[in-house]
């Protein structure tokens, strides 16, 4: 028990602060991608966007504190008095077994359905505020493509008053139109963003049919495309229960295969904390830092196979399933392989130290 409270203690710390600084970094990049849209008293929406984002926190932080633990008790040769006094490697290792697999719990039910909801009240919050912050998106002198099906370009923006010169715009539906307007308003009713230029033109095609008017004043209604911002997909506010619903009207091999990959995801957990075992109890006297070194070279291995699934499934050569599971069967077979390797070499060594 001593053993296992130290080795907990030891996972625990090593976790939260690993986790901790992921957490932070990932916060820094979505302040920086919705700067414009939040401000400080939306503190509340950046925070449930890291919520569905804390399933990759959590294998990536688990896989380093395994890899960073062991190493450092392998320099100290603390593994070695350990194995010294008795103490086996069940009992030493149990403790990373027990908490890979209270993460992949966490992570399954967080990847399942309490991502899924913080997602969808991110995605209310951001419509029921985004009409009071639309004039956030108007960025003078730089192509704008946060509204929806909307390119637009303005020389200088009044913040204050509301007012618009030199505007550009292109659209794509429901055909082709280009306008620009020396000046324009923004008008904001309740939920509503009303768009007003003056003293312009369009030109707009439709199948055979071009043509070209001016207008003194023309007017039309704006919406930002925050779900593009936040890469926020159909099934992303979606449980399992409402995302199987979603598959019957559309089965596309995409959707199929996310809504298995919920599932395959968290067992990575306990994948990871097997690589750790394997790769993190090393020679007193090997180099530093070869934990950091190999967990980055397995995050860059799931990395990569888990992009050639999702593009053989989109290819439709590979099941969909399968490509759900592919990065864990992969790390299963590699990880079998290499305990299978270390034992021949050791029984080969054994058989060795016999003959002489």
């Amino acid at each position: 028990m001593i053993v296992a409270r130290y080795m907990f203690g030891r996972l625990l710390a090593v976790f939260s602060g690993t986790a901790a600084a992921l957490f932070g970094v990932m916060f820094a990049v979505q302040w920086m991608r919705l700067g414009r849209a939040l401000g400080i008293g939306d503190v509340d929406i950046l925070l449930l966007t890291l919520v569905p984002l804390s399933t990759f926190v959590i294998p990536m932080s688990l896989l380093f504190t395994v890899l960073l633990v062991l190493e450092k008790l392998s320099v100290d040769s603390e593994i070695v008095a350990m194995r010294a006094s008795g103490v086996r490697d069940t009992l030493l290792f149990m403790p990373i077994v027990v908490f890979s697999l209270c993460l992949a719990l966490v992570h399954l039910a967080v990847s399942t359905t309490i991502g899924p909801l913080a997602m969808k009240a991110v995605h209310g919050d951001l419509m029921r505020s985004a009409p009071r912050k639309m004039l956030a998106f108007f960025k003078e002198r730089e192509f704008n493509d946060r509204f929806r099906d909307l390119v637009l370009y303005v020389e200088s923006v009044n913040q204050r008053k509301r007012q618009l010169k030199g505007v550009f715009l292109e659209g794509s539906k429901p055909g082709r139109f280009v306008v620009s307007a020396r000046r324009g308003n923004v008008e904001i009713d309740g939920t509503r963003v009303t768009l007003i230029l003056k003293e312009g033109g369009m030109f707009s095609s439709a199948g055979d049919a071009d043509r070209y008017l001016t207008f003194d004043e023309y007017s039309f209604t704006l919406q930002a495309d925050l779900e593009g911002m936040l890469r926020i997909k159909s099934y992303d506010t979606a449980t399992q229960g409402e995302f199987r619903r979603l598959i019957e009207q559309d089965p596309s091999p995409k959707r199929v295969r996310e809504y298995h990959n919920r599932y395959a995801f968290p067992v990575i957990n306990i994948l990871l904390a097997a690589i750790g075992i394997v790769f993190g109890v090393q020679n007193p006297r090997s180099p530093r830092y070869t934990g950091f070194l190999i967990g980055m070279a397995t995050i860059v291995a799931y990395y990569l196979s888990n992009v050639m699934s999702a593009r053989l499934v989109a290819a439709r050569v590979m099941d969909p399933v399968l490509g759900a599971w592919l990065a864990d069967i992969c790390f299963a077979t590699f990880l079998v392989l290499v305990v299978s390797f270390r034992r021949l070499v050791a029984v080969a060594k054994r058989g060795r130290a016999w003959a002489r």
